[in-house]
């Protein structure tokens, strides 16, 4: 049963993690109750989603919630929670939006991959972001890498956190309203180490406790 006073907060792990990536935020953050979805990432996208709408429904009802999410989570997490009424923010963190080259490239040597397939750049998955009209807040951290970090096959040349270019992070779709961007200095996987990540949670989400 959860507290009703605490606020509810949806977690969704990026691909190749589980819910276990949120338990260092998970410690520095006010007492909250808490889903993290699981899934797998070779599970098509339309079905993730339409699982996590399940759980989340399930756990919170009408409840007002606040999603956390990584990577890949941010697109399956983003098109799950669309036709829910009563999330208050979505916190995106180090998204794909735009696709990724690198699995543009690897889709074709894995032609069974759910993941590669949804991460090229104009996948369905991606295009359907096009149709969301969101009520709730959204706040893209943009993990910008640093020198050490950053990874010469997953940004092509360009400037990336070790896998995804800050380019395609920033690729957030137009559609989408009520959007802040916030640029960090880390690495795609250390955002959810990072203390600097808590304090914007808290900001964004906590504010009111």
């Amino acid at each position: 049963m959860h507290n009703h006073n605490c606020k509810n907060i949806v977690f969704i792990h990026g691909s190749g993690q589980s819910g276990l990536s949120y338990n260092f935020l998970r410690i520095f953050l006010p007492e909250h109750n808490l889903i993290t979805v699981e899934y797998d990432t070779q599970t098509a996208p339309d079905i993730i989603s339409r699982n996590i709408y399940t759980e989340v429904y399930e756990a919170f009802g009408d409840e007002p919630f606040s999603v956390i999410a990584h990577s890949y989570g941010c697109i399956v997490g983003l098109l799950a929670i669309k036709s829910l009424h009563n999330c208050e923010t979505f916190i995106a963190m180090s998204a794909p939006w735009g696709g990724s080259r690198t699995a543009k490239w690897l889709s074709l040597v894995f032609r069974q991959s759910k993941l590669f397939e949804s991460m090229k750049p104009g996948s369905a998955i991606l295009t359907a972001l096009e149709t969301i009209s969101n009520n709730f807040k959204i706040i893209n951290i943009v993990t910008t890498g640093f020198n050490a970090s950053g990874n010469d096959l997953a940004g092509m040349g360009e400037s990336n956190d070790g896998l995804l270019t800050v380019k395609t992070q920033k690729a957030i779709p137009e559609n989408l309203n009520n959007v802040i961007e916030i640029e960090m200095t880390t690495s795609h996987n250390e955002v959810l180490f990072n203390y600097n990540t808590v304090e914007i949670i808290k900001t964004q989400v906590f504010q009111d406790d």
